[in-house]
């Protein structure tokens, strides 16, 4: 993830030892834990909010009947370009 390897996380963990004390660096470790995982479960929420909101907002334009409208339209002027091309080779003198 921040491509740190081996020898750098034991330097980290060295100088957090000397820094904090090991007296206190499993309660900073604990802290750390509680407050990496309650910003997960807020990060979750917040996402679970943004897909119900987008979720919502999909069925209140109808967006599949407007895709399933715009895929008709679409294939109807492919169709239309297909049947214009075999109308103009039929037109063509053969020699």
């Amino acid at each position: 993830m921040f491509d740190i390897g081996f020898f750098e996380m034991l330097v980290i963990m060295a100088i957090a030892v000397v820094v904090i004390g090991p007296q206190n660096l499993p309660r900073l470790a604990k802290s750390i834990g509680k407050g990496w995982g309650e910003f997960q479960r807020t990060f979750d929420d917040l996402k679970k909010d943004v897909m119900d909101e987008a979720e919502g907002l999909k069925q209140s334009v109808n967006i599949d009947k407007l895709e399933q409208d715009v895929g008709s339209a679409t294939k109807i002027d492919v169709d239309v370009n297909l049947g214009m091309d075999d109308i103009n080779s039929d037109s063509k003198p053969l020699d």
